[in-house]
């Protein structure tokens, strides 16, 4: 097969336009050949490669239609279009027609994904602007950057700092994240271990009322709302989701770094795999040059997703530096920012900003709602509540002590500040746990 033939073949509009193809075809198909009794309720109990195949449709349409800047109205609301049809669909067959391995990571990918595309359009209104020289990248060639610069470690004056950032990492470096990475996942895979065994050997029933209206008869008529054993297991769930979150995007990572190791990083001067990358079609030069790069600072130069939040003595450090990175920039690109400027236009800054901060944790709380309902087809409102109040806690934290300054603020007083967080958060966090563990002790023989 020549070289000419392969690289018509091996492209990255091929990559989408093939899959895209097949499932639509597959979907046609179904249409056409199945019974009508199976289209007389919604949604229609469908087959599991027809479910996945409906789901992924407006996924790869979206990729298709974004190989080239947004320059019309009319395509920016189709790709809107698309993008809610995409959220949409998990919700729609949340019942339990199928099987959880398949349904809930079609719910997690329809909310990230859903959150990246709605991003996407956000970044890319060129319609609105025609002289916008802003460089255009593919959703598809974005797809996998789920943080924006923010995350990056930047550059400082000071020499020893500065010492912090690698442009070009030697083979000894890489080897050496590598080992790391690796100490680092057994770590956290036996933490994982030991917290799933004291969550299942000593399990605690889950109160059948909603936290927030178990919180109202607190103060309405004295009834406790939580107990101390309530507050050690939903503490002990949570490391359960921080070590299962972390070695999720640590695991990748080390596939990563090995990928960087032997096909892109190397120590003679002819590489052989870059010409492969390159003369197959798969990647311009440019492109190489790019995904190095991103690779690079990915590996070397970019805070980790959880950034030891542990150690954090306020909640705005907590929310926007330390807990769950990949959706923070997300979080203040859709929720933050547009809520922020249309209330500064009527008020005060600080009111706008205060509505800001409601608007970021407003979005985090659907998402989280979505989840539930997505994957165990309920709602409490607990988890709008549980986000909800965080944001309420970080607008009266700053009122009381004001934006936080390290340089000002003695070690005493960081370690009295973390005390009154963690109590803080400790009471509030059932709110968080309660729903997932409620509907999870529900399913004869499954445990988290």
């Amino acid at each position: 097969m020549s070289l000419a033939f392969q690289s018509n073949i091996f492209t990255k509009s091929n990559l989408v336009y093939i899959p895209l193809t097949i499932t639509i075809v597959h979907t046609l198909n179904f249409i056409v050949n199945s019974p009508l009794s199976i289209w007389q309720e919604f949604p229609p109990k469908l087959p599991n490669s027809i479910y996945s195949s409906i789901f992924f449709t407006p996924f790869l349409l979206f990729m298709s239609l974004t190989f080239e800047p947004i320059q019309t109205r009319k395509r920016f609301y189709t790709l809107l279009s698309l993008a809610l049809i995409f959220i949409s669909i998990p919700l729609s067959f949340r019942k339990e027609n199928y099987p959880r391995t398949l349904q809930n990571p079609f719910v997690a990918l329809g909310a990230i994904y859903g959150l990246k595309m709605l991003l996407f359009l956000k970044i890319n209104r060129f319609y609105q602007n025609s002289k916008n020289s802003k460089e255009f990248k593919p959703f598809l060639w974005t797809l996998f950057n789920w943080r924006l610069d923010s995350f990056i470690i930047s550059p400082k004056s000071n020499e020893k700092k500065n010492s912090l950032i690698i442009k070009s990492p030697t083979t000894s470096q890489i080897n050496k994240k590598l080992i790391n990475r690796f100490i680092i996942i057994i770590a956290k895979f036996l933490i994982f271990e030991l917290a799933h065994f004291f969550s299942t050997k000593f399990e605690i029933e889950i109160p059948e009322k909603a936290y927030q209206v178990r919180l109202i008869e607190f103060f309405t008529k004295g009834i406790p709302f939580i107990t101390i054993p309530l507050i050690l297991q939903s503490l002990n769930f949570i490391v359960l989701i921080y070590t299962w979150l972390s070695l999720n995007y640590d695991i990748p990572n080390i596939f990563i770094a090995i990928f960087f190791r032997f096909f892109i990083h190397s120590t003679s001067k002819k590489n052989d795999q870059k010409l492969f990358l390159i003369q197959s079609g798969f990647l311009t030069p440019s492109e190489y040059v790019s995904l190095k790069e991103w690779i690079i600072t990915l590996l070397f130069n970019t805070n980790h997703m959880f950034n030891e939040p542990w150690m954090t003595s306020s909640p705005r450090d907590f929310w926007s530096n330390r807990w769950h990175l990949m959706f923070s920039e997300i979080f203040k690109e859709l929720g933050y920012l547009p809520v922020r400027n249309f209330f500064v236009s009527f008020f005060p800054r600080k009111i706008a900003n205060i509505m800001g901060i409601l608007g970021a944790f407003c979005i985090s709380s659907i998402l989280h709602e979505y989840f539930i309902i997505g994957q165990f087809d309920i709602w409490t409102g607990e988890h709008f509540f549980f986000f909800m109040i965080h944001g309420v806690i970080i607008i009266l934290w700053e009122i009381v002590f004001g934006y936080e300054n390290k340089n000002y603020d003695t070690k005493i007083k960081r370690f009295l500040k973390w005390i009154l967080m963690a109590i803080i958060y400790l009471l509030v966090l059932p709110a968080f746990v309660e729903p997932m563990r409620r509907k999870l002790d529900d399913q004869l023989g499954y445990r988290y």
